[in-house]
């Protein structure tokens, strides 16, 4: 059995974390335990190596980050919590060396940096000022992801307010600033197996922008995570490739579903293949260890949904199990 850590958006007086067992034959979840009543704990990462898991309280205007150690009989204590600096911080990003923990404040475009391997210390901190163009959407700086390279030589930062990603190497040098088309909105982010390619899903456009990676980063496609004719509204969520960067999955929220398309690995482009429908409000989605299931957190139906993956195609079964959560936002498996 795995075990699978689910955060949501609930306030302190529930139990915002919970762990479910995960069978990977039949793709089935069991509840076990819930623990931590943290404030809209809503983002979680996991360092497997010393069993900390990392979550952020998401409140408005004073966020924070829960250190909690993970025990094997899945008991938790908290070890310490950490001020963000900002308001609404909506996701974590852990270094491949587990030294260095990057918060994205959502609320103020807020972003902070902490020296987490010893006695936690702020390394790093930049507000950044500006608006876009939608009227509503991006009236400031919105700070919602990072995204480390595989070495932790560099990492990426997505500004959906200001549609740009900001590039930084890992002694927080600016390295660069890529440009997103106006409107597009980039929300999360991934790379390809060789890093030669950044993929951008872009909450306001419905998109996947391909950036090709050099010293100037060039756009070489802009693919719509929805069917021709579509008109509803629809805002797309998290993005992430297959084990084996065959296939890469966008989540959409409205036409509720998982958008999946296959990589050319030479050029990097994507060739839509299919959608997995998903119940309301897909949010954040994972693949079990084997990488035989995707699992969905649906924020709006409270529930997480696993489906059955065809390795040789990429598309997803009809789900094969579902459980009810309250407003679902996170999924990490942590062994």
């Amino acid at each position: 059995m795995e075990t699978l850590v689910i955060g949501s958006r609930v306030s302190d007086s529930v139990e915002g974390l919970n762990c479910f067992l995960f069978d990977e034959r039949m793709g089935i979840m069991t509840y076990h335990s819930g623990s931590m009543k943290i404030e809209q704990p809503t983002f979680q990462c996991f360092d497997a190596e010393r069993k900390i898991l990392y979550s952020v309280s998401e409140t408005e205007t004073d966020g924070h980050v829960y250190v909690i150690q993970v025990y094997p009989n899945h008991t938790c204590k908290l070890l310490y919590i950490l001020p963000t600096g900002g308001g609404s911080p909506c996701h974590l990003s852990l270094s491949p060396d587990h030294s260095m923990l990057v918060v994205s404040n959502y609320a103020d475009g807020v972003l902070t940096i902490f020296s987490v391997l010893d006695t936690p210390t702020l390394l790093f901190q930049k507000s950044f000022t500006g608006k876009g163009t939608h009227p509503t959407r991006q009236e400031r700086s919105h700070i919602h992801s990072s995204r480390f390279t595989k070495d932790g030589s560099s990492f990426f930062v997505a500004d959906l307010g200001l549609d740009r990603v900001l590039w930084y190497q890992s002694d927080m040098i600016e390295k660069g600033t890529i440009i997103t088309p106006p409107g597009s909105g980039p929300r999360h982010l991934e790379l390809s197996k060789d890093e030669k390619f950044l993929y951008v899903a872009s909450e306001l456009s419905s998109e996947v922008l391909v950036y090709a990676l050099s010293e100037k980063p060039t756009l070489i496609q802009r693919i719509s995570t929805l069917e021709p004719g579509y008109k509803r509204e629809n805002t797309v969520a998290d993005i992430h490739f297959d084990e084996k960067y065959r296939f890469l999955y966008c989540s959409n929220r409205g036409h509720d579903s998982i958008a999946i398309y296959r990589c050319e690995n030479k050029n990097g482009t994507l060739r839509f293949i299919g959608h997995c429908k998903t119940e309301k409000e897909p949010r954040n989605f994972t693949f079990s260890p084997s990488g035989a299931h995707l699992v969905v957190a649906n924020g709006s139906s409270n529930s997480v949904t696993s489906y059955p993956i065809n390795r040789r195609t990429g598309l997803c079964g009809l789900c094969n199990h579902r459980i009810i959560v309250e407003q679902p936002v996170c999924l990490n498996f942590i062994g």
